[in-house]
Order: structure tokens, then sequence, then C-alpha cells
């Protein structure tokens, strides 16, 4: 019996170390899968940054093109009013002109091939530019250009047709300097620990290149499949080897102007360097490895959260006013159980078309955003809908006929001091009256009042019968 019960014993023993054994390794193993899963992990979501901070440099540089482009565009149809581009008010206009960091000169390129320059010098532009070609194009930003001053010197000229009487009459041009651009504007990201280039897949001319001042082409690489990936216009990333900077990270995109893509370059280290850092970590803590993943587990689902909630509000929310959309108007209007105790309130902007053609879309949509902010102080962001182009919607509880007259005089007096005008019709809601019918009523005494408006101008209202009803 003895000896059964130590065997027993030593069997138990031997059973428990081996499972001991098992145990260990087993948490080694987990341990080490565990370290190679999130370091796996943790490098996706470095290539993922790559390329969102890859759309993040994109966007910032195209948003300076943009904002010279619309100084250009305010310049060029000022220009276009004057009675000769010849003109000492012309020539003026070109001084004041805000010639920064980015670019380096402003002109006017003529019918006859000839550059009007600041202070009315006038040259020839036969060895820069071509009018007949460049009008063709009307409002574009070129390749790389001879400067006309600096021989052997290359630049990148924004062109903005001068249009008067409907024809074209000259082209304003800025010039910028590869050199500038890239000075001017370097990344933020990656604390700029990075280089970047723009590419024309037009000509695989490399236009702006403060990476490596040896490659002027895209032949210039010597890897066909980034050379055909850059020319197709491909979002992507490529690892490649330099002798100068060793393992170089690229990553390149198509830009939202002209033919163009943007490529930004990053060393090893700066790509993978919260890979490092996450790595020694996890050898040396492996518990505080456990309280990471679970912050960083967090804060994805965070993130999630607040990338759901912001492509919610994109979704009901109109860009230009700030005001909740069609969408979100008709998910309302869906969800209404009653109408008793309610008040819809029918708004139409008086002149927008009229703004847009004379004024241009700028000041049209300026209009659109103070009427709206009008309307967000006067009845609450939350109860006011932009439902047309020039169409709002507002429902408020519990208000009398003078309460409403009241409310909407004091909007009617707040857009007209702006020189705007907007013609509104309401509806209090009974226990018996359909949601469609009170939108309907609403509609109807607002085209009313627009009505007398235009009356009183001595004009017709214009697309009364085109307007799109409204969801019931």
């Amino acid at each position: 019996m003895r000896k059964h019960s130590v065997k027993k014993i030593v069997s138990y023993q031997n059973s428990g170390m081996t499972a001991t054994i098992l145990l260990f390794f087993s948490i080694i193993f987990l341990l080490l899968s565990f370290v190679w899963e999130v370091e796996h992990i943790t490098r996706e979501q470095c290539y993922s940054d790559l390329s969102a901070s890859t759309r993040e440099a994109m966007q910032d540089l195209e948003a300076n093109f943009r904002n010279d482009r619309m100084n250009l565009r305010i310049l060029a149809s000022v220009v276009a009013e004057q009675n000769s581009l010849t003109s000492l008010d012309v020539s003026n206009y070109l001084n004041v002109y805000d010639v920064n960091s980015l670019i380096s000169n402003i002109g006017i390129l003529t019918p006859e091939n000839t550059c009007i320059q600041l202070k009315g010098k006038e040259i020839s532009a036969d060895n820069a530019m071509d009018y007949q070609r460049e009008v063709l194009l009307g409002e574009h930003i070129s390749g790389l250009q001879p400067a006309l001053t600096t021989s052997g010197s290359m630049v990148i000229r924004s062109f903005m047709p001068i249009r008067k009487n409907g024809k074209t009459i000259g082209l304003l041009y800025a010039e910028m300097s590869p050199s500038n651009i890239a000075r001017a504007w370097s990344p933020t990201i990656y604390n700029g620990n990075c280089t970047f280039c723009i590419i024309d897949r037009t000509s695989s001319e490399f236009i702006v290149n403060n990476w490596n001042k040896e490659i002027h082409r895209l032949d210039d690489l010597n890897l066909e499949s980034l050379q055909e990936s850059l020319k197709d216009g491909k979002s992507a990333f490529r690892q490649i080897e330099t002798e100068q900077n060793g393992t170089v990270y690229l990553s390149y995109m198509p830009m939202d102007l002209e033919n163009w893509e943007i490529m930004v370059c990053l060393p090893r280290e700066e790509v993978f360097a919260p890979v490092q850092a996450l790595k020694l970590s996890i050898t040396w803590f492996s518990i505080g490895i456990m309280i990471l993943l679970i912050i960083y587990l967090g804060f994805m689902v965070a993130m999630n959260k607040r990338s759901v909630a912001g492509a919610k509000k994109q979704a009901n929310i109109d860009v230009l006013t700030g005001l909740q959309n069609r969408n979100c108007y008709e998910a309302y209007c869906d969800q209404l159980k009653t109408t008793e105790h309610l008040v819809c309130v029918y708004l139409d902007a008086n002149g927008l078309h009229e703004i847009n053609n004379t004024k241009g879309h700028l000041a049209g949509d300026k209009m659109l955003r103070f009427i709206a902010d009008t309307l967000k102080i006067r009845f609450g962001e939350d109860t006011v809908y932009r439902i047309g182009g020039d169409e709002f919607i507002a429902f408020v509880q519990n208000q009398t006929d003078e309460q409403m007259q009241a409310v909407l005089e004091k909007v009617r007096i707040e857009i007209e001091r702006n020189h705007y005008h907007v013609s509104a019709g309401y509806c209090i809601g009974e226990s018996e009256m359909t949601l469609k019918e009170m939108i309907s009523t609403a509609e109807t005494r607002m085209y009313e009042e627009k009505r007398k408006y235009y009356e009183k101008l001595g004009r017709p209202v214009r697309n009364q019968n085109q307007k799109e009803g409204v969801k019931s």
C-alpha cells in the first residue's frame, strides 16, 4: 500500500512538474507570439501612419497653391475691368500683389506673346511661354518652364485667364521657382525629419526635389516598377536602398493639382521609431506591455468611435453653412409623431442667383453663411435645416402668431442690415394637421411673401415652379 502510495505521489509530482514546465514554455511561447503580433500590428500601423502623413502633407501643399490661385483669380477679375492691360492702374495692381516666399514674380502674358511685368516692363516670352498653348489650357499650373530673366533657370507658372466680355484678353501668371517652394514649404510630419518631391506625371520631371538632387526624371530612379507606379498615379509606399542614407521609405500619392504626384521620403528609423520603442518595452517590461496594449486598444476604440461620430456628422451637416442638411431634415420628418404645438418656418434667400451672377459664387456663399448664422441664433442650431440651394426650414415648439411674427421681423432686420433679404412663411401645427400640410402651408406663405418682394422690385419670382417639394 505504501509502495503504491509513494508511486502515486511521485507520479503526481512528475505530472505537476511536467505541467509546470509545459505551462512555463506555453507562457514563453504565448509571450513571444504576443510580442511578434504586437510588433507586426505596430508595423502595419506605421505604414498606415506613413500614408496618412503623406496625405496630410499633400493637403497642406495643395492648400497653399489654392490660396495663391484664389488671389490670382481675384486680381484677374480686377485687371479685366481696366481699359488696357498696359494701363498705369494695371501696373499698380501688379505691384501691390503679395509676392511672397513662394511666389517670386507676377506678370501678364498677352496674345502677342509679350509679358507685362512689374512696373509695366514688357519683354518677349518667345523663349519661355507660348500664349496660344497656354490659353487653351485655361486656368492651370504649368510644369517646369524657362525663366524669363535668369538664363538656365526653370520656374513653375500658375496661369489665370483674364476674361472680358466673355473673351480671354490675356493670362495673368505667378512664377514660383522649385527652390522657393522647397524652402517656403516643408512637411511638418515626423517632426520635419523628412523630405519631399513633386513629380509631373505628364513629363516625368521632378518639379520640386529636396530629397536627391541627382534625380531629375523618373527614369533616373532605375526602378522600373516604381516608375510605372508613379506614372499610373497610384498611392503606395516603397522601400529602397541608397548608398548615402541606407534604407529609405518612399510614400507617394496623386495630388489634386494638375497631373502631379507627391512623394515623401523618410529614413527607415523615422518610419519605425514607434516599433523600436515598443519592442524594447515589451522585452524588459512584459507587465508594462500589457498595460500599454490595453491603452492602445482603448485608444483605437476611442478613435473608431470618434471616426463614426465624425462620419455621422459629415453625413448630416451642410458643409457650407454648418446647418443640418436635407438628410437630417428627412430623418426628423420620418420620426415626428405629431404636429401639435409645432411651428414650421420656411425661408428662402432672395437674390442668390443674381449675386452669384454679378459678384461670384464666393459672395453667394457668404450670403448663405450669414443667413444660416442668423437663423442659428434666432431658432437654435438643432432646429434649422438647409434643404436646398437657398431654402431653409426651422421647426420650433410652442410659439404663438405674435411671437413668430416678432422673431421673423428680427430675422429680417438683421439680414437686411447686411443688404440681404429673405422671404419667410410659417405655419403653426394643429392636432389634425399632417406634417406635409403644415410644410406646404408654410412654403405657400413664403412664396406669397417672395412674390410681394419681387413685385415691389418690378421683377417676377424666379423659378418658383422649379422648386422641388419637401419631404413630408
